[in-house]
């Protein structure tokens, strides 16, 4: 079965190779590859815009879920395909979709996947192009060395250097980074500012938004106690809850979708500590008065909107973090420490945190200048990406 598999890929590969030329290059495929989240997705906003504008444009999920929701919301026959399913390209892809592919202009990517971007890459006339958020997801892929000029014509980044020099130093040519920022970011700009309210007697709910990203740990190890253990002794606190009731202020705090060992987050009951789910991210985002995360990207998403940031690893001060996380981990965390990553101030000590926080909950959750002044030399902006990155690629 296999080697049949393998033999139908190369024989439509050979015919996509022979038959390039007969087919106008006017399709564009996006794909964001994400199995829970679709808030976070990167992709979508594009592919959203173009349907809008009527340009042939096409869409790969992997969530059963999502594809649902598309399929309903959709008209699935004003031209495009909504693929589902597609973790790997075969023989049975290539035939079902041989005169998609065929047609291809562009191919956007928001997520790594080996055995589809050695296709879309070696296809001579697609120009493939990554499209991922957040600077420690960039900085990940970098540091492996996997999003490089080998694997994708170009790269999409924000127009600051902070981003743009990691990826001249993984060896992108500065015309193959397209400087305009992530679509995403759009909808902090176009969405209208509304209090969250999940409570029907709770009016202008000022709220604190918590996440941390995830952790890859060593084969056969657990993550570190301290990631749970300081995340129960912050929900505890006295001292913070009194803050939060007396104040009306509600802390929610959401696991990361990839983190798959969750041990159990004692709440107790807390009237303003409560879980938000996996579809509640960006709206949490968008409406939130103060974030708190460690080194994920959704820093970010605080700096664009120009709010309050609170940077806290919890597990960064656990003696064993070269035993239990990999290597790139692992370094992040103690660069960090050092002061070599560029970031504001990052928190170790929990005392610290709770301090901070009820600082910005009776300052009203004010930005300090200081912070605004750093926050500005990112140049991140939130406005237009979308159109702009659909300019470029039609441009192409």
């Amino acid at each position: 079965m296999y080697i049949f598999q393998s033999c139908k890929y190369y024989f439509y590969l050979t015919i996509i190779d022979s038959c390039r030329y007969l087919y106008p290059k006017t399709h564009y495929l996006l794909s964001d590859f994400f199995d829970q989240n679709i808030e976070s997705s990167d992709s979508l906003p594009v592919f959203e815009e173009m349907l809008k504008l009527h340009l042939k444009v096409h869409y790969i999920t992997v969530s059963p879920k999502v594809y649902t929701q598309f399929y309903n919301f959709y008209n699935c026959s004003d031209g495009f395909q909504l693929i589902f399913g597609v973790r790997k390209i075969n023989g049975n892809i290539l035939e079902r979709f041989l005169e998609l592919f065929l047609r291809l202009k562009v191919v956007v990517a928001a997520e790594k996947y080996e055995s589809i971007d050695n296709l879309f890459y070696n296809i001579e006339y697609i120009t493939y192009i990554f499209l991922g958020h957040g600077v420690t997801y960039i900085k990940s892929y970098l540091y492996d060395d996997y999003l490089s000029p080998k694997k994708y014509n170009k790269i999409l980044l924000p127009k600051s250097e902070l981003f743009i020099s990691l990826a001249l130093k993984a060896g992108w040519k500065n015309e193959d980074i397209i400087k305009i920022g992530y679509p995403r970011w759009d909808k902090y700009e176009l969405v209208k500012k509304r209090a969250i309210n999940y409570e029907k007697n709770i009016k202008d709910e000022k709220s604190i938004f918590l996440m941390f990203t995830w952790r890859k740990i060593k084969k056969g190890k657990n993550i570190s106690p301290l990631y749970y253990d300081s995340l129960n002794k912050l929900f505890k606190n006295r001292q913070l809850n009194k803050c939060l009731e007396e104040n009306n202020v509600i802390l929610y705090f959401c696991y990361h979708h990839a983190l798959k060992e969750k041990k159990i987050i004692y709440l107790n009951n807390r009237k303003k500590i409560k879980f938000i789910s996996q579809n509640e991210i960006s709206e949490f985002l968008k409406n939130s008065s103060l974030i708190i995360t460690d080194f994920s990207s959704i820093l970010f998403d605080a700096i664009v909107q120009r709010k309050p940031l609170i940077l806290y690893i919890p597990d960064g001060l656990d003696p064993n973090l070269e035993d239990i996380y990999i290597k790139e981990y692992y370094e992040t965390i103690i660069k960090i420490k050092k002061g070599m990553i560029f970031l504001d101030e990052v928190f170790f000590n929990l005392k610290n945190v709770i301090n901070k926080i009820i600082y910005y909950i009776k300052n009203g959750f004010t930005l300090e200048d200081e912070k605004l002044k750093f926050y500005k030399k990112f140049r991140l902006k939130a406005r237009g990406n979308t159109i702009k990155f659909i300019r470029y690629i039609k441009a192409l």
